[in-house]
This record gives C-alpha cells, structure tokens and sequence, in this order.
C-alpha cells in the first residue's frame, strides 16, 4: 500500500501542536546544540520548550505536509512585505525568556541581513520528522511554499540556513547571497529566490 505526502495549511491550533516537530527535528542541529548546550536530557526539554514558546504569526501562512492525517513536516512562509522578523524583532531589547533571549541575538543578525531587501518574503521553520528525512518531504514543504508565493506576489524570497544545508536549498532554485553571524553556529547563509524566475 502506498501513501501520498499532501501539502495543507494549517491554523494556530495545529501549529502548536506541530512544535513537537520542530523540537525533534531540530534537536540535533548544529544552532540547536549550541544555543541550548550539549546534555541531551537539558537540551530536548528546552528545545520543547524553545518552540512551544515562540510566538504564533497571524501574517504568515504555516503549511503542514501530511500522510494521511499524520504529520510529517511544517513550513512557515512570511509573504512579501510582512517579514516576521522585520516587523517584530526589536534589536534593543531581548525576551525576559532565557531560552528566546539566546535565539534572539541570532535574530537581530537575521534582521540586519535583511536590511536591503524592501518587500521581500521569508520561509522559516522548515522541519522534518527526523525519521522522515530523506524521503522529499522537506523539497515538497519548500516547493509548496515557493508555489504559495508565486500564486501571491513577486520579489526576493528570504531564508537563512546553516551551510550544510545549502545544497539542499539550490537544488531548490536559492542561491546563497550572503553570510549571517551565527552565535550558536560555525556558518550560516543567507539564501534567496526571485520571483517571477
């Protein structure tokens, strides 16, 4: 019997029951480890913690790719001009939250990386189920959410990723435009898509 991946959006009440995901997925990522510390026991719970905490943006549109009913991987696109992180990240003062506080430095070079480009769009968070990966889950989100942005507008497409992932991204159609200080990692890029390509 074979099953069929399918690409849907889903609600507020979804994405939070979808940071399970995220934490899983991203547990043993490079930013991950640095930012929350190399014990795996401190590290899964405020890696849970960490994505359960993060705010919920109503401007974006959070897609989720499922077999059946069961998901298997998130994706958050920020359309053309409503950038999250440029409408909500303040450079001057960081979250009371100890564990948001060590992702929001990396956010504020996210920001100033962002600087040049008026109106552009952003993917962020985009996990797989670790046991998932490899199986094209991660090129459908990214595909869905590129389809997304094409159906709605035009520009630049924003994303940052951790070098490793890179050819993921250009086999995608991104290319890397630029490095982004990365606190809790060795390097990370800044990657781009125009549209109409």
């Amino acid at each position: 019997m074979s099953i069929e991946a399918t690409v849907r959006e889903i609600d507020r009440a979804a994405w939070a029951a979808a940071t399970p995901l995220a934490a899983r997925a991203f547990f043993d990522e490079e930013f991950i480890v640095g930012m929350l510390g190399p014990h795996p026991l401190r590290r899964w719970a405020d890696a849970h913690h960490f994505y359960a905490a993060e705010p919920f943006d109503d401007s974006a549109v959070h897609l989720g790719a499922f077999l059946g009913d069961v998901l298997g991987g998130i994706i958050r696109i920020s359309p053309f001009g409503a950038c999250s992180v440029c409408a909500h990240v303040d450079p001057t003062t960081p979250p009371d939250d100890e564990i948001l506080a060590r992702d929001w430095r990396f956010e504020v070079e996210v920001l100033k990386s962002h600087a040049g480009y008026a109106e552009h769009a952003w993917i962020s968070r985009v996990a797989v189920e670790p046991q998932l990966h490899g199986t094209g889950l991660g090129k459908l989100l990214v595909d869905a959410a590129v389809d997304h942005l094409e159906r709605t507008g035009s520009g630049t497409v924003l994303l940052e990723c951790l070098a490793q992932r890179e050819g993921f991204y250009t086999g995608r159609g991104f290319r890397r435009d630029a490095e982004v200080v990365d606190v809790h990692a060795d390097t990370s890029y800044l990657m781009r898509l125009d549209l109409p390509r």
